[in-house]
């Protein structure tokens, strides 16, 4: 690829700002150095919500913790079986086939929760059913399929959503307990994930968790970031570090410690994009 994200901490080059504004950038760059620091030596604990496990870091010390339960893992199995289904005689429905999807229909049947796998066993069966009969598999068959599908799938999803809260929950206390950091030397990081619940579920959890605690009176939104791309915890590292540094830099010089918020910036944007739209008799 010949085009990548350009360096704008020099600009603008035609002029000495560039020199300030380079200056500014290499003095921040050395502030955040000496936060990371202090937070690898433990200054602040970090709970990191990374694929099925939650990850702590105090200082040198690392410790995993897994979320997702066999029961949570086996929710989601049963969901992608009846996708497994329908892919299957999408392509083909011959009797090699029908038997595959047979066998897969008791499997389903076998599996806890009993409740939900007697649903998905009988509305796949009843497809299976209807397909030897009618000896045809049509659009409108597979789109009842889908329609029957969907309130066995709101409950299986659910029932999951449950389960991980739970988890996230129990887990969390356990670490509170066995760590006893202050809520204000905490900080909750969301790597992104190949599903969005990693973001949205534990995300949601962990500012509720805060704001139950009685000795936090801080900004949930400050001690809970999403780490999009992150693959390590040296990347939760670096974005706690800006997240610290930024707060104090934006109350030192701008009077709030949330200037610097990505909301706050958002909502001078869209004031910005509502007064060019007026101006110019935009729809």
């Amino acid at each position: 690829m010949r085009h990548q994200i350009n360096n704008s901490n020099n600009e603008p080059t035609s002029n000495p700002l560039g020199n300030i504004n380079a200056r500014f950038h290499s003095l921040y760059g050395q502030q955040k150095n000496e936060i990371i620091n202090q937070i690898k030596q433990g200054d602040v604990l970090l709970v990191c919500r990374m694929d099925n496990r939650l990850i702590v870091k105090c200082g040198e010390t690392e410790e995993a913790f897994t979320i997702n339960t066999t029961r949570y893992h086996d929710l989601k199995a049963l969901s992608h079986s009846t996708l497994a289904v329908y892919y299957s005689l999408l392509n083909t429905w011959d009797k090699k086939t029908l038997k595959e999807v047979d066998g897969w229909i008791n499997e389903i049947r076998s599996h806890e929760p009993k409740e939900l796998s007697q649903e998905l066993a009988d509305v796949t069966a009843e497809l299976v059913t209807h397909l030897r009969t009618a000896g045809a598999l049509t659009h409108s068959d597979m789109s009842q399929y889908q329609q029957a599908l969907e309130p066995i799938y709101a409950k299986l999803m659910t029932q999951a959503a449950k389960d991980e809260i739970e988890s996230l929950v129990s887990t969390l206390n356990a670490i509170r307990e066995q760590y006893n950091y202050p809520s204000s030397k905490m900080f909750m990081i969301v790597f992104g994930g190949h599903q969005p619940r990693y973001k949205a579920l534990a995300s949601m959890v962990f500012k509720r968790w805060f704001s139950g605690l009685e000795e936090h009176t801080l900004n949930s939104d400050h001690h809970v970031r999403y780490c999009e791309g992150g693959e390590s915890l040296d990347d939760a590292i670096e974005l706690v570090a800006s997240a610290i540094l930024d707060k104090d830099l934006a109350k030192s010089t701008l009077g709030s410690a949330l200037a610097l918020n990505r909301d706050v910036l958002s909502l001078v944007a869209q004031r910005a994009i509502d007064d060019y739209w007026r101006q110019h008799n935009l729809r």
